[in-house]
């Protein structure tokens, strides 16, 4: 039976490789195991209801089918002047409509037409894989194949959720994931930065009245990855070079 001592050691030996050439963060604050889908959604509503200064939602979509989510947000923006939101999605899946022609980005544009883009910024990140003629042959249910935004990280000021799971409603009541919640003011810091990252070459979602639809826009001087997915390529690998 391996001792305490010989099991850290072999852990140092796994992971000390790592810290040559990514950051390191010293965790002497709370880290908590979330056993439970339930627990998990109550964490998110009470962090966006607590949270005073950011919020910051990674994951691959978010469902049609959770509308709670949205409104909560919506209650802590104009409860807190001082809020602001960053959201990033996949373009490919936080597009696509569900049978009532509801999706991610249509339950999300009100939110930045009412709170605008300064408070709320919705980013949907699109793989450079899928672009010209693949593009648009493939059916929509099936070009999420090709690369997908898959992080799944929640902020909540200075609180970090690390998850598996979605933004959906069987990841809230009966498909069980993996969820760490940590507090930790630099590590949250750096997940945040780390969205800002990606949100800089990903599609920004435009604000829309409800039932108005939604636009999305590339910023500026930023390579169409569906078009230029070479220069895209480029653009967001110097990108990640200097936040990292």
């Amino acid at each position: 039976m391996c001792s305490a001592s010989s099991r850290v050691q072999s852990a140092h030996q796994v992971f000390a490789p790592l810290t040559k050439n990514r950051p390191v963060f010293r965790i002497t604050e709370a880290v908590e195991v979330i056993r439970e889908p339930r627990v998990f959604y109550q964490s998110l509503l009470r962090g966006i209801a607590l949270a005073k200064t950011r919020v910051v939602l990674s994951s691959l979509y978010l469902g049609s089918d959770e509308p709670e989510l949205a409104s909560a947000l919506d209650q802590a923006l104009a409860s807190n002047q001082a809020l602001g939101v960053d959201i990033l999605l996949d373009c490919l899946r936080g597009t696509r409509a569900d049978s009532r022609g509801q999706s991610s980005a249509t339950m999300l544009a009100p939110l930045v037409h009412k709170y605008g883009s300064q408070r709320v910024r919705v980013s949907m990140y699109h793989t450079p894989a899928l672009s010209g003629v693949s593009k648009r042959l493939w059916p929509q249910r099936y070009n999420e194949t090709f690369g997908l935004q898959h992080i799944k990280a929640y902020v909540f000021d200075d609180t970090l959720i690390v998850s598996g799971a979605n933004l959906s409603r069987d990841y809230f009541t009966n498909r069980q994931d993996r969820y760490i919640k940590i507090s930790s003011g630099g590590l949250a810091a750096y997940f945040a930065g780390l969205v800002r990252a990606i949100s800089g070459f990903s599609f920004v979602l435009g604000g829309a009245k409800p039932g108005g639809g939604s636009s999305l826009t590339m910023p500026a001087d930023i390579p169409d990855p569906s078009r230029d997915p070479r220069e895209f390529v480029a653009v967001a690998n110097a990108a990640m070079a200097e936040f990292l």
